[in-house]
């Protein structure tokens, strides 16, 4: 099998985890590594001294063996460089969120499918193996009628670098959300702290409304006195927990009157399933197995929220 050859552009703390999962990957040529930093562009030549350096996203983007991109730059530049990126009829795997406006998050859409590109936006949580067991055991009526779900992502300590907890933890939780309840919601309110500095709010707080009273609690925040990442899903019948630094057993089923249920799931890497499922699809040129859609209806709920806070807590449709 030929391998695939790829860039990597950002080689920051999550762009070397990625160039990690790549490197334990068959048939994968990572020919390029980009970054405008040169301490990192240093360090990532170290690390991978079979890739080419360089700061200029063209220079990678002009070798004909370069068939796809993996993009972990800043946020604010997700649409900038993947619009590049599939403008040069280069495959693209970018990091969540796939924009910061609806607008162009619709835009990499678009132009993917008129260039029949792969599209795949980084929701790692959507190939956790405890994530897929649970969206199984909801779709076989396992925990009776779905009627909410409640996600919590806390971090301690300051913030790495001043921005929104909204749209840099919240994007994990509402994937999570609408993958699990199979929907978009209606509608999307929220509030959140020291939101008066645009863009830097510190904690969040989001109701997601569904067709037919279902409803996803959000709760996002820094500072917190411990790091938590637990979700939980409550139907007519039993409960289902989803906590990703549980010591023991991830995934838990709870019903009234019984002990928790441990839920076995497969031992699966989620970021080598992700790799590995977007280069699948590189190969066959399957752009259909991409997840652009998903990420454009997660990027419009962040939107819907980041609106419901500057209207403290004012409901905002999803039109």
């Amino acid at each position: 099998m030929v391998p695939v050859g790829v860039a990597l552009i950002g080689a920051g703390r999550w762009g070397l985890t990625v160039a990690s999962a790549l490197s334990k990957l068959e048939n994968v040529d990572l020919r390029w590594i980009c970054e405008l930093e040169g301490e990192r562009l240093a360090r990532a030549a170290a690390l991978y001294p079979r890739a080419a350096m360089t700061d200029r996203v063209a220079e990678a983007l002009a070798d004909a063996g370069v068939a796809a991109a993996f993009v972990a730059v800043d946020s604010a530049r997700h649409h900038a460089v993947g619009i590049r990126v599939l403008e040069s009829d280069r495959h693209l795997l970018v990091e969540k969120p796939m924009a910061l406006s609806t607008a162009d998050a619709a835009e990499l859409r678009a132009t993917a499918d008129a260039r029949q590109r792969v599209l795949t936006v980084g929701h790692l949580l959507l190939h956790h193996p405890a994530v897929r067991r649970a969206r199984q055991l909801v779709v076989e009526g396992a925990l009776g009628d779905v009627l909410c779900v409640e996600s919590a992502r806390l971090a301690p300590g300051p913030p790495r670098a001043p921005g929104s907890a909204w749209w840099s933890l919240a994007p994990h939780d509402v994937s999570l959300a609408l993958h699990l309840l199979g929907a978009v919601p209606v509608a999307v309110s929220a509030t959140g702290g020291a939101y008066a500095e645009a863009g830097h709010d510190g904690v969040a707080f989001a109701t997601l409304h569904f067709e037919g009273g279902r409803v996803a609690h959000i709760h996002v925040g820094r500072f917190a006195a411990e790091k938590t990442r637990r979700s939980v899903v409550s139907g007519t019948r039993r409960a289902l927990v989803f906590d990703e630094v549980a010591r023991h057993g991830c995934l838990t089923l709870h019903e009234p009157g019984r002990p928790p249920e441990e839920v076995r799931t497969d031992a699966v890497d989620p970021l080598l399933a992700q790799c590995a499922h977007f280069l699948s699809c590189v190969r066959r040129s399957d752009a259909s197995g991409g997840n652009a859609a998903h990420a454009l209806a997660v990027v419009r709920v962040l939107e819907a929220g980041a609106r419901s806070m500057r209207a403290r807590g004012t409901p905002v449709e999803l039109a």
